[in-house]
């Protein structure tokens, strides 16, 4: 089932250990331990899949393949986080790592991520003592009445697009350790969690060779098989099978195994069943790979082929109809996979197989140049060279956390790139750093901080016009020429070529950081 970091931190192997960070979150329940061979998540994303979600997941590392670089630390622990990984055990500090450094300390802290640091005194690289001792505490076995509650928290925690019914039954696949299948009326597979994930059990083949009878449990090539039918308004019948391996599960397991998923349907899986694009979006947003699978074959979508999105703020949602019309007839054009979708406000179009040889850059803003549907969009972010469905979502997570600061920060801009998006949020966790950093950035600004004419000037030309003097001109209502004079003079002020790119870039951050403090 599982222990709690506050009940493993007694024990003797981590009684001398020290928790560096995550103390609001010493309640949380430990499923697994791993071992952290490579730490250095840069190898990891192109040899390994990085998409999977494993909560409660402990690892014991020394960061020794990255010992001397703390920003892939810090990216370690991040990439652990976004996993379901709630900390890591640390050893050999003050010998493969001379020391935690504080901005490690600071991104796990900001995580509530869980750093356990083994006494520096340990100059061994047993780790035998604390996988044997934590092992056989997490593997006790504990009465099963809390298991909604636990889930459902743990569910309840995680960042918005994670809350879904998947995700809720790996949480609960890691806690009964159980293989977990989850079919709709026509005997599809909706949802398959494999315990372990790497296992090569064919679970349909194996429910196909066995009768069970509603709520009974029987056994069959080592394997208990329990099965449960339920029905839920929207989704229809719903075949539940849990597969435990070599072991009977507990009637209390499968009775709150059952309760957990009608809970997990009321909340996050409205329409769980459906087989539309907007279930395909949902399933690829939310990191349901084995649905979104299912419904891309389904579909017959390519989602393999997506390498570009497009992402449309709207003002006016009368025309969205018309709108996703009158994209997907100009997309097509170029695209053999085409998906739009809308959610909330904003329109998602996911396009790949691109079919010429003409950039494609200039496609998105083309199109919202020319259609009659304009005056409808706020913005549109391009978001070129997707390279699987795990980019889309973390770009799309990325587009959102600054979707509202966008109008704000670049008057009258509706195009943007996904560069001028993480320029956003590079600016948003420089601005979280603290005031050193704030006014270490500022400080390029200061020679013409009293000037209001030209900070507006400089913000506009860099943020708003892109550098073009004949926008900014309009934008400003002054001539062309006296722009170029003010940027001159500007650029005197500042010891800074703001016309070179090289020179520009901080200048451009620090405009970007000036308006984000003045919201």
């Amino acid at each position: 089932m599982g222990a709690k970091i506050k009940e493993l931190l007694v024990l003797p192997s981590l009684r001398e250990a020290e928790v560096l960070t995550g103390h609001n979150n010493l309640n949380q329940t430990v499923t697994s331990l791993s071992f952290l061979e490579i730490a250095d998540m840069e190898y990891c994303e192109e040899h390994f899949e990085l998409n999977e979600y494993h909560t409660g997941e402990l690892a014991l590392t020394s960061f020794f393949s990255i010992r001397e670089d703390i920003d892939k630390q810090c990216a370690t622990i991040c990439q652990l986080q976004r996993m379901g990984g709630i900390g890591i055990i640390l050893y050999n500090v003050g010998t493969v790592l001379p020391r935690v450094a504080p901005k490690v300390l600071e991104t796990a802290q900001a995580l509530d991520f869980i750093i356990i640091q083994m006494p520096k005194q340990y100059r061994c690289i047993r780790y035998s003592e604390v996988i044997i001792e934590l092992m056989a505490e997490i593997l006790k076995k504990r009465p099963a009445d809390n298991i909604v509650n636990e889930v459902v928290e743990k569910a309840s925690l995680l960042p918005e697009h994670l809350r879904t019914v998947d995700i809720t039954l790996k949480l609960l696949s890691d806690l009964l350790r159980t293989n977990i299948v989850l079919m709709n009326a026509d005997n599809e597979v909706t949802n398959q969690i494999k315990w372990p994930r790497n296992s090569t059990t064919d679970l349909e083949r194996l429910l196909r060779r066995v009768a069970v009878e509603d709520g009974q449990q029987v056994l069959k090539n080592d394997f208990s098989i329990f099965y449960k039918e339920l029905y839920q308004k929207g989704n229809g019948s719903l075949s539940l099978y849990l597969l435990k391996e070599h072991e009977l599960l507990t009637e209390a397991e499968c009775e709150q195994t059952v309760e957990l998923l009608r809970v997990a349907l009321n909340l996050w899986g409205k329409k769980h069943g459906e087989v539309n694009e907007a279930a395909l979006v949902h399933a690829i947003l939310n990191d349901e790979s084995e649905k979104m699978y299912r419904l891309a074959n389904q579909l017959k979508i390519d989602v393999k082929g997506i390498e570009l999105m497009w992402l449309l703020q709207l003002n006016d949602l009368k025309e969205e109809k018309k709108l996703k019309e009158d994209i997907l007839s100009y997309a097509s054009k170029f695209y053999k996979t085409c998906v739009t979708q809308l959610l909330d406000d904003q329109l998602i179009v996911l396009l790949g197989n691109y079919r010429h040889n003409d950039s494609e850059l200039v496609l998105g803003e083309t199109f919202i140049q020319n259609s009659p549907y304009k005056e409808s969009i706020d913005s549109i972010v391009l978001c070129p060279r997707l390279r699987n469905t795990t980019d889309v979502r973390t770009t799309y997570q990325l587009v959102n956390e600054v979707a509202l600061q966008l109008p704000k920060l670049f008057h009258e801009k509706k195009n943007f790139s996904i560069s001028e998006i993480r320029q956003v949020a590079y600016a948003n966790k420089l601005i979280q750093s603290g005031e050193a950093e704030v006014e270490e950035t500022l400080a390029l600004l200061s020679p013409i901080m009293d000037s209001k004419e030209q900070l507006m000037t400089l913000c506009s030309f860099l943020l708003d016009a892109g550098a073009d003097f004949q926008i900014c001109s309009e934008q400003l209502f002054i001539h062309k020429n006296t722009v170029k004079y003010r940027i001159k003079k500007i650029s005197e002020a500042l010891g800074y070529n703001v016309m070179r790119f090289s020179e520009s870039y901080e200048c451009y951050v620090a405009c970007l950081t000036y308006r984000l403090i003045s919201l």
